[in-house]
């Protein structure tokens, strides 16, 4: 019971929140929660997690360097937060401060997969404003299905999806979300997932240079279906603008490899992409997550 009152509490609060952030607007929105979340987020513990990352990964890092990564981390996540309750009057096509590269290539890959009945695989990771991916998806005229993983506040739950099922449909990640997954592909529609997240499971592949439990799920279905898989990248320019790229679609093995020869072949290159957007501007992703070994955050 206590525990229910407290995930009302916080759900309410969010949602007041998300009221607040509606009348203000989305660019006074944006800067306002990048400053409150890059004053108070390197006051919590997940600051400690996201410095221990970038350390593991990048061990010479001066701490002033990785101040100045996680500084800009939290504005992100910040900004992420305030554009969000924004996000349903986005219109990524007809947008002055949305650019998106490799436009007319991605259409014409639609293009010719709506012709042969078969749907997409999309993935990126938490990675600029990643909740943009489902309404660029569904802004080429495809209906994406987005695993996610599920909150734990049921409140919270509520009001997240409520916020984005105007964008997409939405499944938690699981079996029950692997099936519908499945049978949404079987369709001819689309899949968009996040690649990045934390698993306790999966195959082990080098993800920043170091052995991360990687979900094959991506590269079994793709496989089985015959399907092509698309990395998406969502960045912002110095101006918070958002800059939208597609990338080729992923290499697909050739030669008679066995089945789970030709998982790990995918997933290498799934990591191999998401490691250097990292690498790139390491600022942009979400550094907080428990991705490696857990003796790692001890």
């Amino acid at each position: 019971m206590l525990k229910i009152l407290i995930d009302f509490f916080i759900g309410t609060a969010l949602f007041i929140i998300f009221l607040i952030l509606k009348v203000l607007g989305k660019r006074i929105s944006s800067n306002l929660c990048a400053i409150i979340f890059s004053t108070f987020g390197a006051l919590t513990k997940f600051e400690n997690i996201a410095k221990k990352n970038i350390l593991f990964v990048w061990p010479t890092k001066k701490e002033t360097e990785v101040k100045k990564i996680t500084n800009k981390m939290w504005k992100n996540i910040g900004r992420n937060f305030g554009e969000l309750i924004h996000l349903k009057n986005y219109k990524p096509l007809n947008c002055s401060q949305t650019k998106i590269v490799d436009l007319k290539k991605i259409e014409q890959l639609i293009s010719f997969n709506k012709k042969k009945k078969r749907g997409i695989v999309f993935f990126s990771a938490h990675y600029g404003n990643w909740e943009l991916g489902p309404i660029i998806i569904k802004s080429l005229g495809l209906d994406p299905l987005c695993v996610y993983r599920k909150s734990n506040n049921k409140f919270v739950e509520l009001l997240i999806q409520n916020i984005r099922e105007k964008n997409a449909t939405y499944t938690p990640k699981g079996d029950i979300g692997a099936k519908r997954s499945y049978l949404w592909l079987r369709k001819g529609k689309s899949l968009a997932l996040l690649m990045d997240q934390k698993l306790n499971e999966g195959l082990s592949i080098d993800f920043l240079g170091k052995p991360a439990n990687t979900a094959s799920f991506i590269a079994d279905i793709a496989i089985r279906m015959n399907l092509d898989i698309v990395p998406i990248k969502f960045s912002r320019d110095i101006n918070n603008h958002n800059i939208i790229t597609f990338y080729k679609k992923i290499n697909m093995p050739k030669n008679k490899l066995s089945k789970n020869k030709k998982i790990s072949f995918i997933l290498k290159q799934v990591n191999n992409i998401m490691s250097q957007w990292i690498k790139d501007q390491p600022e942009n992703w979400l550094w907080i997550h428990r991705r490696w070994q857990k003796d790692l955050y001890v």
